[in-house]
């Protein structure tokens, strides 16, 4: 017997017992428990078939009269699984309403074959709103019933949901954590085959973020021969902005720019402006660290020509914060300023303590090149009390050397405190990468 014939089976007797106005507990006996009841009409494949015959008995219903039924429940879960495929495209164009009223309408209970999809897409939806609790036990709830039916992979795609959760909520260990359950619990050969792509591509994302990048450079190489396979054309191009920033940020140069290049037209082919803004910003950082400043700016104002054209408008932060360090190496610092501070006011708008860390960083450097200590302590001490909140720990060291610069030539009792700190963050860091001098 297939799992679809096991969950119409279960679907069945589900209906019939609540057309009967029946509980599972008005069924349950010495023989068959309330749980063992409620596993049936989930579908559960595990469930022993002497058990269904033995729940059919006591609802009076013969298994040979089952099939006429089951036409009928099949039509209606066709049905069914057609609104929740609607749902999810509306999530997918943003009329985020339109789909919430749909899921509302349906109002799958736990039992249904399909309240662990239903649950999944509201949790999607709770995650897109930003209503960081509800999407999270949606995802949960959907975890619990993907027992029913491990097939479908709403286990590995609610913990990517949870993934995102965390990292919009700037804790990206947990982030990752969330994103290795996921890799744990994909199905391989089952349904939603693009998240065997979307968690490694996160997974690489977060170690990034926390600078383990050979890690992260390890996961991309894993998946560029098998690039092709992937039906969604912005997955793809994410990996080639991986690839090209970690490229940059390991020192090969050349290679990031032919990667980002390759990248950049593969994305305007196809119209992605999201990824042509990321390559483009990638580009522009790499002429940087070659003193290409020229090829720099313009690869910057490539990539900030594409405001408006996609939403998240939290990477402009970054942009704006390296076109800053490219102005302040041509020493136009009220033009380095003014970027600066536009990067600020975007993270702290935004509230992407990542990048807002960086932009108060920054800052920080604009004042300390021109020896206005003070206010150099300043920008680095809020970045420091983010990093501190969120434990980027490289972070923290890299800013804890730029305050040891400024205090060493103002206050030497603040200095030392610095080299303390320095030390003690370097304890904690042992077993990882060693400190990069990126800027970010």
């Amino acid at each position: 017997m297939t799992v679809l014939e096991i969950h119409e089976i279960g679907e069945v007797i589900r209906k019939v017992r609540k057309e009967r106005g029946l509980r599972l507990e008005d069924l349950a006996d010495d023989n068959i428990s309330p749980a063992t009841i409620s596993n049936i009409e989930r579908g559960v494949p595990h469930v022993n078939m002497e058990k269904t015959k033995y729940l059919l008995s006591k609802l009076n219903l013969e298994l040979d009269n089952l099939p006429n039924l089951m036409v009928s429940e099949q039509q209606e879960l066709e049905e069914t699984r057609f609104e929740l495929f609607k749902a999810e495209t509306l999530l997918t164009i943003g009329d985020v309403e339109a789909a919430a009223e749909k899921l509302d309408r349906l109002d799958l209970e736990d039992s249904h074959p399909y309240a662990s999809l239903a649950y999944y897409l509201k949790g999607k939806l709770f995650r897109t709103k930003q209503n960081w609790k509800r999407a999270e036990r949606s995802l949960f709830n959907a975890i619990r019933l993907t027992n029913q039916s491990k097939q479908n992979n709403i286990e590995a795609a609610s913990y990517n949901e949870l993934s995102l959760c965390s990292f919009n909520q700037n804790d990206i260990n947990q982030a990752l954590k969330y994103v290795e359950s996921g890799l744990d619990s994909y199905i391989e050969n089952g349904e939603r085959p693009i998240f065997k792509y979307l968690l490694r591509r996160n997974k690489a994302i977060y170690l990034e973020k926390l600078g383990r990048l050979g890690e992260a450079m390890q996961i991309v190489q894993e998946v560029w021969d098998s690039l092709w396979e992937i039906e969604q054309i912005e997955t793809i191009l994410s990996f080639y902005w991986l690839r090209a920033d970690l490229l940059r940020r390991s020192g090969m140069l050349e290679d990031s720019i032919h990667y980002a290049k390759e990248g950049l037209e593969l994305a305007r082919l196809n119209r992605q402006y999201h990824s042509m803004f990321d390559l483009w910003t990638v580009l522009g950082s790499v002429y940087m660290q070659q003193q290409h400043w020229n090829q720099a700016e313009s690869s910057f104002n490539m990539a900030l020509k594409l405001t408006g054209k996609f939403e998240d408008e939290h990477k402009f932060t970054t942009t704006y914060a390296r076109l800053g360090i490219l102005y302040m190496h041509k020493r136009k610092w009220d033009l380095a300023k003014e970027v600066i501070q536009k990067a600020i006011r975007i993270g702290e708008r935004k509230d992407v303590a990542p990048r807002l860390t960086y932009a108060l960083q920054v800052m920080g450097d604009f004042y300390r090149k021109q020896e206005h200590y003070e206010d150099a302590i300043h920008f680095y001490q809020k970045a420091l009390d983010i990093a501190k909140k969120h434990s980027y720990t490289k972070k923290e060291y890299q800013i804890l050397f730029r305050l040891s610069q400024c205090y060493e030539k103002i206050d030497e009792q603040e200095f030392h405190k610095c080299l303390q700190n320095m030390y003690k963050v370097q304890q904690d860091l042992q077993g990882e990468e060693g400190i990069s001098i990126e800027e970010e």
